[in-house]
């Protein structure tokens, strides 16, 4: 084991002799960098959540973008930006050894065009990013294969359902994180299977339940109490009413009752040798948050079906034995690189999608054997990129991730900033650039969407609110108040973005604490502080006490 000082924040760290091996078997330095600020210097390259209108750079056509307008890149819409009326082979160049590579890469990057938001195969679905096979859906981030969906992120398969986070194979649902399976469902928190729940948390295959925790295959309770079927309806006709005042009495009692539950040390589930936390179906990973069916993986941040990676963020289907990557999709033997999809042999690349052998390549579509985007032989190819690696090695470079100033975004427009928040003095201290609240007002939710852009967001109210938090404006869709009215929901005070933040702030933070279980003494890792107030058991003990 070794320990080091971050760079970044000056904590002391340790780099456990299972890491070492890893760091040696993908040929890399170790980092001086501790685990949260080495998240945190790939997520800055990653904007799920702030869209904007903005020209495209090929047709001068208003569309959304994840890039504002006041931004060097140019930017193209989607079907231009895939088409074959421009060619990323076009910006290509030789490498100069007498500068660094960084320095280089940077200047291609504000060269070549990018791709306004990551939308692919979704229909009347304009307002959503990084997402696939989508239907009428708005504002849905890293989310797939939802249909009628509004306000969420990083959830799968969901249907009528709005303001979900993490959450899968839900219908009929409002306010939901970590749930999986439920119907009906608002205020639900890690749970599954539950039908017509309300301010509910760790409950699995529960019926009519309100204000209740720790309850498996119950229904008609209150506040963890069984009533009679008429009792429980009579009581629920005054808990939930649609009235604000009294959803948010719900709520507030709802938190109070979440610190005082009996929890599992972490959310671990059918996994072997795994620490973390939110782990499904997984064998042999550590320290890992978010992952489903994974095999080997460590020092990662949301990953599903991968195997063999380290110190990587939000990895997609398919990528296998890979090191520092952001934002991927069937991609293998990958080093260094924001957005890789469908590829292999990547390195110190960003934004290539069907692309093989590349280092230092931006915006290429199925290309092979590319430096800088400049085409070469493969025996031109592995000479001049072992050539780079020793100059990067000379110049420090090497083993890095891409710089911080090579993100197209500012901290607070990026993921990492709602994994890990900073103020704009501590960011900009940290190395990061920032984005200006006063251009950061161009939120489709605060504009009148053009005649051009067909999308479910056409349907807005007349009516303007403001948000309660944050005091920006913000409009309820149609689509939305058909659903609120629906189901007795009360109109939102908060814009979604607060709402998310609400959600987010009952998730635990992505970091690991020694602690022992509160009913038989054993160690556990957990991601629950030792100063919070839930009783946290070990996964025996849950299951004798709990389930």
């Amino acid at each position: 084991m070794k320990t080091k000082n971050c760079s970044d924040c000056g904590s002391s760290f340790s780099i456990p002799d299972e890491d070492l091996a890893l760091y040696e078997k993908f040929g890399i330095e170790p980092l001086n960098l501790c685990f949260k600020c080495d998240q945190k210097s790939r997520l800055c390259f990653r904007n799920e959540r702030n869209l904007y209108l903005r020209k495209c750079d090929a047709t001068g056509e208003k569309i959304v973008s994840i890039y504002s307008e006041d931004k060097l890149f140019k930017v193209y819409k989607s079907d231009y930006w895939y088409g074959d009326r421009w060619d990323g082979l076009d910006y290509g160049r030789n490498f100069d050894f007498n500068r660094p590579f960084f320095e280089q890469f940077k200047e291609l990057q504000v060269e070549v065009p990018r791709l306004a938001v990551s939308v692919i195969n979704c229909q009347n679905s304009d307002y959503c990013n990084t997402c696939y096979g989508n239907k009428n859906c708005y504002l849905i981030f890293g989310g797939d294969n939802n249909e009628d969906c509004l306000y969420g992120t990083l959830c799968m398969q969901n249907i009528k359902s709005l303001d979900l986070d993490f959450s899968n194979n839900n219908e009929l649902c409002y306010m939901l994180g970590d749930t999986l399976g439920c119907y009906g469902c608002r205020f639900t928190f890690d749970s599954k299977n539950c039908k017509n729940c309300y301010f509910v948390s760790d409950c699995i295959g529960c019926n009519e339940c309100i204000l209740c925790t720790n309850l498996v295959n119950q229904s008609y309770n209150i506040l963890n109490k069984k009533y009679s079927k008429d009792e429980y309806f009579e009581k629920k006709d005054g808990l939930i009413n649609g009235s604000f005042i009294q959803q948010e009495k719900n709520f507030e009692e709802f938190r109070k009752l979440r610190e005082k539950r009996i929890v599992k040390y972490s959310h671990i589930l059918n996994s072997v040798n795994c620490s973390g936390d939110y782990i499904k179906n997984s064998k042999n990973c550590r320290n890992c948050f978010v992952i489903s069916e994974c095999e080997d993986l460590t020092n990662i941040i949301f990953a599903d079906k991968c195997r063999d990676c380290f110190n990587c963020s939000i990895l997609g289907v398919g990528t296998e034995f890979s090191y520092g990557l952001i934002s991927t999709y069937g991609t293998y033997k990958s080093k260094f690189s924001f957005f890789t999809i469908d590829s292999s042999n990547i390195e110190y690349s960003d934004f290539n999608i069907g692309c093989h052998n590349l280092f230092g390549c931006v915006g290429l579509k199925n290309k092979d054997y590319c430096i800088l985007n400049k085409k070469y032989s493969k025996e031109e190819f592995k000479n001049l990129r072992k050539n780079i690696v020793e100059h990067m090695k000379r110049t420090g470079e090497w083993g890095q991730f891409l710089p911080k100033d090579a993100s197209p975004f500012g901290y607070n427009e990026s993921t990492a900033h709602d994994y890990y928040p900073l103020s704009k003095e501590q960011a900009i201290k940290e190395g990061f650039k920032w984005k200006d609240e006063d251009m950061r007002d161009y939120k489709p939710q605060s504009y009148e969407v053009p005649d051009n852009i067909k999308d479910i967001s056409e349907e807005i109210c007349s009516e303007t609110l403001a948000c309660e938090d944050c005091g920006k404006n913000f409009k309820i869709l149609d689509t939305e108040l058909r659903f609120y009215t629906r189901m007795k929901i009360p109109i939102p005070r908060k814009c979604s973005d607060c709402r998310h933040k609400e959600r987010m702030n009952l998730r635990n933070p992505k970091k690991l604490w020694k602690r022992k279980c509160e009913k038989c003494g054993i160690d556990v890792l957990s991601s629950y502080a030792p100063e919070r107030p839930e009783t946290v058991y070990c996964e025996k003990c849950y299951l004798e006490t709990v389930v």
